[in-house]
């Protein structure tokens, strides 16, 4: 029946738009009054604005039909756009005393204790704010405002002492207080105590901060994780430059042993090519003097020789052919002498050679954990080889 009734309002009812903000609810109600009846009438919009709009409501449906004709017409400084409206009317700001409603077929039907007011101006109290609606509707048992200061409009919730002052205050939506305009409404569910809502607000900041806490913790994990990283990353830094300063280290000691070699070999080569010379000079000299000058050269390829084994561990390949190569080049007595002692000695040295060779070959292959037994067996070589050549140091004098 109810639904029925809301149907029969929405065809006497119009919707009028662009309404000049200076034209007031009674200005409104005398020019549609032509028409026939109003049953209630509500005026909306924001006053900041050029323009508003309203509801008006007619007894008849034949009178909402005849305010359909004003559409067009001017009234203040704009023309009135009017057309049927699609809903009744809620909550109207005026209600023709001498129209009164059933009872049975109520619009608001069953009200709540309880209103909702929104769009509160900011600079509004909540002494202000109880005093208007207790001057207007009546003794108020209960009211929250609520919102923040920082926004420029908040909202309230008003519990009543009966249903007639709740509906009394809802006939209020739309009113001005301050810069803004109350929107009233019926609330869903009633206002709970204040001590309720102290306990409620209190739990839910306590739980905020367990999780500001807890993800607190979280943050401090997290950087702890990072800096152990950092550290460990650092480590391997330090680390890495050690092993580079080592291998460093290593190539240029390897450098200054191969600079020392070629010196050696130059050394040697030098010594080789002036002992060479003086025994070319002199082939008709005394036989004492001639084996005595071949001793001392032999004594000198000997100990050149012996040097030349100890420090040529290290060197590479190329170095020892290019010094064999020096040695051979600057030799003129390599066709000349065909004594039996020359022809000995150069099948020594020829001995020696190859023994180098075969040395320097093994000790490429070699670790550096192994030079110390190549140096041992070396120094034994170097001792058999001295013992062999007093032998024909001593042949050669007899």
């Amino acid at each position: 029946m109810s639904s029925n009734y809301q149907n029969s309002k929405m065809h006497c009812t119009v919707f009028i738009t662009s309404i000049d903000v200076a034209i007031s609810e009674e200005q409104l109600l005398q020019y549609f009054g032509s028409c026939g009846t109003i049953a209630a009438c509500k005026l909306c919009g924001d006053t900041n604005h050029s323009k508003r709009f309203a509801f008006i409501e007619f007894t008849m449906p034949i009178d909402a039909q005849k305010a359909l004709t004003l559409n067009g017409s001017n009234l203040g400084l704009y023309s009135i756009q009017v057309q049927p409206s699609k809903t009744a009317i809620k909550n109207p700001s005026y209600m023709n005393p001498n129209y009164q409603v059933s009872t049975n077929d109520d619009q608001y039907g069953t009200l709540p204790l309880t209103v909702y007011v929104k769009n509160i101006d900011v600079r509004v109290s909540e002494y202000q704010l109880r005093t208007f609606f207790e001057k207007t509707c009546g003794s108020i048992v209960n009211l929250i405002l609520a919102g923040d200061i920082r926004h420029p409009a908040r909202f309230a919730f008003i519990e009543f002492s009966n249903e007639e002052q709740a509906r009394n205050a809802l006939m209020l939506n739309g009113t001005v207080i301050g810069d803004k305009t109350l929107s009233i409404m019926k609330s869903t569910q009633p206002i709970k105590n204040r001590s309720q809502l102290t306990l409620e607000k209190e739990k839910g900041s306590l739980n905020s901060r367990k999780a500001s806490s807890v993800e607190l913790e979280n943050s401090l994990t997290l950087i702890q994780q990072q800096q152990e990283m950092i550290r460990r990353q650092s480590e391997e830094l330090k680390k890495f430059k050690l092993l580079q300063q080592q291998q460093q280290q290593q190539i240029d000691q390897l450098r200054n042993i191969n600079r020392v070699n070629l010196q050696d070999q130059q050394q040697l080569s030098n010594n080789s090519s002036t002992s060479s010379n003086s025994s070319h000079s002199s082939p008709s000299s005394n036989p004492s003097t001639s084996s005595t000058s071949s001793t001392s050269s032999t004594s000198s390829t000997q100990s050149t020789q012996s040097t030349q084994s100890t420090q040529s561990t290290s060197s590479s390949s190329y170095n020892s052919k290019i010094s064999e190569q020096n040695y051979t080049n600057n030799n003129p007595n390599r066709y000349k002498e065909s004594s039996p002692n020359s022809q000995r000695r150069e099948e020594s040295q020829q001995i020696d050679m190859d023994r180098r060779r075969s040395e320097r070959k093994r000790a490429n292959n070699y670790s550096r954990d192994d030079y110390k037994d190549l140096k041992e067996r070396r120094e034994k070589d170097q001792i058999t080889h001295s013992s062999r050549n007093s032998k024909h140091k001593h042949d050669e004098k007899k």
